[in-house]
């Protein structure tokens, strides 16, 4: 490590330091863990204090052949930080600095080492948000916000953090990268590799993010549904019209019952007992000792198909939170705009969503117990259009329930179609634990979704996700190939090399320039050299219009999108077929937001020839919000220069 000293960057091999960054808290490990193995620790452990030093440090460990694992604040759950044996792991918590922030520009430009709770304070101060608050807000860092392509509990509004990320710098061991509002207008630009590439292609050193003034007013409510189908029509229905929440949560019927806000709800607002009953003691007494504690998990979790089917048979009520929030003005008229849909429901009242806003963060921190106790538990999030979202739900929760117990909400919500969030407990080693995954995995690429909406890839789905992107794994290739061509940086995490790819899906059928309409996700797969004037007409002729019209045809006018060119919330691309000299083709976009890696549509549309893409659209005379006006492409917002150090 003489050579390394001699950098002057911060730097430990102390047996403390280096085993703190053995892991993250992939769940999987935990299990490994009880089991008396564990990843290996780092050689060291690198703290740099600013861009220069990251970049002294990269070419280091280029030169010296010495894999780079890049840290953040150890919050990720699928084994993308874990330690690599002889490896530096670069923790970049040291810098947390605020660079710049404009409140009439609406930006802050941030170091990544900074924990998302510190900026969210940093910026309530004065008077303004990001809006992303996902529940590992206090043990997350922005720089692990991008590289996991991470979304928040109010993604429904203010969009995932890759919405929010207008421009970055990073840095690879090719050289510094400048992406997004920050690239050049003449070249590609990076940052839709970069982000959810999880430190494999660059290392993020700062980030330009939106931001939003702080809410005066906020409006939460919670309503009973008959059964999930009347739930995710109402969710739909929501997404899709004038009025926009800021929060829409749905609890199946178990979640609904077992961890449900409202249940929690009345809990808290029960009148005080003089002591606890006989039953409550008893557990309180078997919860002391960890033996039997753990024998009365057994039964439940060595059946779980036997207990899945009982608890299918609790009633089919299921619970849904709504909020808005804004100038009271707009909140007064979003909720007046949605009552029609929410009177589908039974109104349940303000406590059970203020109960939830109160608790949002703690889910974090309650598998423990599950591990403590003999068993184990992991949450699985994916997603798919509202067309898709019930084979989708169906198929994971059978997959995951041969093995586990499952429960599920949906979270993130977007017109296009919506999140799953599973939660599952189960008992055994992790060989167990690996069929239970393998299982949910494929269920959910089967059922046409995509395998991570917002956890990222890391080790647990880096084969699943590679799969998902089929043939256009190869522009991760080259971007990796230019980029970091020794393969230091996070070696093993994101891409399987050996995950077979497809040659993959057929041409469009049809003259064009509409091939095919999705009424329920509102979707319309079209022709990328389509003159607009065409396709709007032929859009109008079933009804539909583009929720952001191009000014010249869908594919050259994607790639000349500069980011943030749109306006905030709306999603210009959905999903992209393209063919690659050689014949294979690949379609990318399953679902909305997915972080199956890197978002690889940009790249796709210049590395292949485009066959089809999949464009929002609004219904003519619905009352949606839509563009009314075409889109210039570089109308990009205007940001400060990037950090230099």
């Amino acid at each position: 490590m003489d050579a390394l000293r001699q950098l002057g960057v911060p730097f430990s091999t102390d047996p403390l330091d280096t085993g703190a960054a053995r892991r993250d808290l992939w769940p999987r490990a935990t299990l490994e863990a009880r089991e008396g193995r564990r990843p290996p620790a780092p050689a060291a452990v690198v703290w740099p204090r600013n861009a220069r030093e990251v970049r002294a440090t990269v070419a280091w460990a280029r030169n010296a052949g010495v894999p780079v694992v890049p840290y953040g604040a150890g919050s990720g759950v699928c084994g993308g930080a874990a330690g690599i044996a002889g490896a530096i792991t670069l923790d970049l918590k040291r810098m947390a600095a605020v660079r710049h922030f404009d409140q009439d520009a609406r930006v802050v430009v941030v170091e990544p080492g900074m924990l998302g709770q510190h900026l969210e304070a940093w910026l309530a101060h004065r008077g303004a948000t990001i809006g992303h608050s996902p529940s590992s807000i206090l043990c997350s860092t922005v720089g692990g916000w991008a590289a996991a392509r991470s979304a928040g509990q109010f993604s429904s509004f203010y969009g995932v953090f890759d919405d929010m990320l207008l421009a970055a710098t990073a840095e690879s061991p090719a050289g510094p990268l400048l992406g997004g509002g920050w690239s050049s207008p003449h070249a590609e630009d990076p940052l839709p590799l970069l982000c959810g590439s999880e430190g494999t292609l660059g290392i993020f050193t700062s980030l330009a993010i939106r931001t939003w003034p702080l809410a005066p007013h906020r409006w939460l409510r919670a309503y009973a549904f008959p059964h999930l189908e009347a739930a995710w029509d109402a969710m739909r229905s929501l997404m899709q019209g004038p009025a926009l929440p800021f929060v829409l949560r749905l609890y199946d019927a178990i979640d609904t019952r077992i961890g449900g806000p409202a249940r929690k709800a009345a809990r808290a607002q029960a009148p005080a007992r003089p002591g606890p009953g006989w039953l409550q003691r008893l557990r309180e007494a078997v919860a002391e000792v960890p033996a039997l504690h753990q024998h009365l998990l057994e039964p439940a979790l060595a059946l779980p198909r036997f207990v899945n089917r009982i608890a299918g048979h609790i009633g089919d009520e299921v619970l849904l939170v709504v909020g808005f929030e804004g100038q009271s003005a707009r909140v007064d008229a979003d909720v007046a705009a949605a009552a029609p849909v929410l009177a589908r429901g039974r109104d349940l009242g303000a406590a059970p969503g203020e109960y939830w806003y109160a608790h949002r963060h703690e889910v974090s921190y309650k598998l423990a117990p599950v591990f403590a106790g003999g068993g184990w538990a992991d949450t699985m999030e994916v997603a798919a259009p509202w067309s898709r979202l019930d084979g989708l739900h169906k198929a994971v929760r059978a997959a995951l329930g041969r093995r586990a117990l499952v429960m599920a909400h949906f979270s993130h919500a977007y017109a296009e179609g919506c999140s799953i969030y599973f939660s599952f407990v189960g008992r055994g080693g992790v060989d167990v634990y690996d069929a239970t995954w393998a299982d949910g995995l494929a269920a959910a690429a089967e059922a046409g979704g995509t395998v991570t909406h917002h956890h990222g890839v890391g080790q647990l789905k880096a084969r699943a996700a590679t799969r998902e992107w089929g043939a256009a794994a190869r522009i991760f290739q080259e971007a990796r190939a230019a980029w970091d061509p020794s393969g230091i940086l996070n070696p093993g995490r994101v891409y399987a090399p050996d995950a077979a790819a497809a040659m993959g899906p057929p041409p469009p059928a049809g003259a064009g320039p509409v091939y095919a309409l999705d009424a329920t996700a509102h979707l319309a797969e079209v022709d990328p050299a389509a003159d607009p004037a065409a396709l709007a007409q032929a859009l109008a002729s079933r009804g539909y219009a583009l929720r952001v019209p191009p000014d010249r045809p869908p594919a050259a006018w994607l790639t000349a999108l500069r980011r943030g060119a749109v306006p905030h919330p709306f999603t210009p691309l959905f999903a992209v077929q393209v063919r690659f000299p050689g014949g294979a083709a690949a379609r990318l976009g399953p679902a909305p937001r997915s972080a199956a890696g890197p978002d690889l549509r940009w790249a796709a549309l210049r590395r292949g020839h485009a066959e089809m893409v999949q464009l929002p659209v609004v219904p003519l005379g619905g009352g949606a919000p839509r563009l009314a006006l075409p889109v210039d492409p570089l109308a990009a917002p205007p940001l400060p220069s990037p950090p230099v150090d």
